[in-house]
């Protein structure tokens, strides 16, 4: 018999203004679109839960996921650090239709390194509906990626292309980090 736990983890979608966090949130969420751009002023929590199976444990878990939409502003990150205080993952999110946005997700790794925490994230290339990027568009942001271990994803929040999969892949790499930690206990 499959033992149930419950899990509530925190995790942060961070990125430049205008880079679709809002909308990535609002398609897994309610799986809904909007065109309205509206800036989100320091953070805002958003809750949804996903199930995830582990098999080999024997284990079932409800895994509660706090969204934390963390403003892009420049502005406030000082706040940012704040807001990324006793996160679980995160979020990375570019857009492809903007390549000055893939140079931020190395300010970001960083900002999130700083936290002193090994946090699972995921790159997100949002936009992936309006943009088709070539491979030398890309290669830095692959480069930074694979030395780091982090996946990357083509996202769509107009269209929903992978973002039930970001969220699921965050949450099953968040996951597996708390069993990691669980089991060196």
């Amino acid at each position: 018999m499959a033992t149930n736990v419950r899990l509530v983890k925190k995790i942060c979608l961070i990125g430049d203004p205008g880079v679709g966090k809002t909308s990535l949130i609002r398609r897994f969420v309610l799986d809904l679109f909007d065109d309205n751009y509206v800036t989100t002023i320091g953070a805002k929590v958003t809750k949804r839960s996903i199930a995830l199976a582990v098999p080999e444990r024997d284990l079932f878990v409800d895994l509660g996921l706090m969204i934390w939409d963390v403003s892009g502003q420049k502005g406030y990150s000082v706040f940012h650090e704040i807001y990324l205080n006793g996160m679980d993952g995160a979020l990375v999110v570019s857009d492809l239709t903007r390549q000055n946005t893939f140079s931020s997700l190395k300010a970001v790794l960083s900002m999130v390194q700083r936290t002193g925490t090994d946090v699972p994230m995921v790159f997100l290339m949002n936009k992936a509906d309006l943009a088709e990027p070539s491979a030398t568009d890309l290669k830095e942001v692959r480069t930074l990626a694979s030395h780091n271990g982090i996946p990357v994803l083509a996202t769509s929040a107009r269209t929903g292309l992978n973002v039930e999969l970001a969220f699921s892949k965050l949450g099953r790499m968040v996951l597996d980090a708390w069993l990691k930690a669980k089991a060196g206990s």
